[in-house]
């Protein structure tokens, strides 16, 4: 021990190799964990570019699912037989469902918070829905560059917003909408329509009606989606549930892809199939408002539309000689079974209905919108 009088005495550096510091106590401190590997990207991100890469882009598309990607997939390539050159905008996350209906045409992958601006010159913008993000900033920036922009009408549709509790003004960004028949423009009452069909519904027409044996089910479509009606889904479903068992028949649930997860009790009746899959064998199908009866017509599969959560929307407002419109279980039981007894004559029942809202000529429909795209971008052939 160094007497405190002599450490007074000398400076603070001898202070220091004289009485050093104690060791420092070890470090607490946890090693910070390694940072995950990202996932490798995707093989078929190879034959994307990045917005910039490309300079003339033709007839700019913008799928925003996967039937998106098939009926404009289709537009596109008969596009291409006349001559035009089309380009698909891609966001990154639904590059592997759309991808494989856009046959050879050029790709550019859309990744979070990507240049919009940085696009090539394009001739015209098309999309399926005008109303939200992120095809309406591409309408805004086809307004801003002079360019024709379109909009296909996806399905049924909530003209009005009287049940989406949102003010969305659907197919008003457009310059210019691709409509499926004479309901829609009804609805729509503005200049710049277009009657160009339905490639899906129209693929379903042909193939149907369906021949085959019945297998006894009834297929309850669930689609509270987007934030409509979906505190009422479960009720719909219980009381749909429990009219199809009433009648011995088998029900089964085909969820819409965003549609929420089911409580356990209805789990058992989910099915992965898809509808185009189930409709020609079902007896039946239960559904609220959807683009779903419209492709069962088309089957020949009669459809009821239940209503109990009370529904505004007006296309299956009014009953038709094509669906019965009902709101309780004892009504729903007695719509099917009607409609299970009347099958084999449906379709042909159903057809004035099904071809004011699907309007259907000896031209397909992707030809049809092709035509439509190509004389205001290019002029009349």
């Amino acid at each position: 021990m160094i007497p405190t009088e002599i450490l007074r005495r000398v400076g603070r550096k001898a202070q220091r190799v004289l009485r050093p510091a104690p060791p420092a106590a070890p470090s607490t401190a946890s090693t910070p964990a390694p940072r995950p590997t990202p996932p490798p990207r995707p093989a078929l991100f190879d034959s994307y570019t990045q917005p910039g890469e490309l300079g003339s882009l033709g007839i700019l598309f913008m799928p925003l699912a996967e039937y998106h990607g098939r009926e404009l997939g289709a537009i596109a390539d008969a596009l291409a037989s006349a001559g035009h050159k089309s380009t698909f905008l891609v966001e990154d996350t639904l590059a592997e469902v759309v991808d494989k209906h856009l046959g050879d045409h050029p790709r550019i992958l859309a990744e979070r918070n990507y240049d919009r601006f940085a696009l090539g010159d394009f001739d015209a913008f098309v999309a399926m829905n005008d109303w939200g993000e992120p095809s309406r900033a591409i309408y805004h920036l086809a307004r801003v560059r002079g360019v024709p922009s379109f909009a296909k009408v996806e399905g049924v549709q909530d003209f009005t917003d009287v049940d989406t509790g949102r003010i969305r003004l659907p197919y008003m960004a457009a310059d210019h909408v691709l409509v499926q028949g004479s309901n829609d423009i009804a609805a729509l009452d503005r200049k710049h329509l277009h009657t160009v069909g339905n490639a899906n519904m129209e693929t379903a027409w042909n193939e149907g009606p369906a021949t085959g044996e019945r297998n006894g089910e009834v297929v309850i479509n669930s689609n509270f989606t987007y934030g409509v009606l979906t505190d009422k889904r479960d009720a719909f479903l219980a009381e749909a549930v429990d009219a199809i068992v009433s009648l011995d028949l088998e029900p089964v649930i085909s969820q819409h892809p965003a549609d929420r997860p089911l409580p356990g009790e209805f789990v058992q009746y989910r099915t992965d199939r898809s509808m185009s899959s189930m409709l020609p064998a079902c007896e039946a199908v239960v559904t609220r408002f959807s683009t779903v009866p419209f492709e069962a017509i088309a089957y020949g599969t009669p459809f009821v539309y239940f209503n109990p959560h009370r529904e505004k929307v007006p296309t299956f407002t009014t009953p038709d000689p094509a669906f019965d419109h009902v709101h309780t279980v004892d009504e729903l039981r007695d719509a099917l079974a009607f409609a299970v007894k009347n099958r084999p004559s449906y379709r042909s029942v159903a057809e004035p209905y099904f071809r004011a809202q699907i309007d259907m000529t000896d031209t397909p429909s992707a030809l049809r919108a092709a035509k439509a795209i190509a004389s205001v971008v290019y002029g009349p052939s």
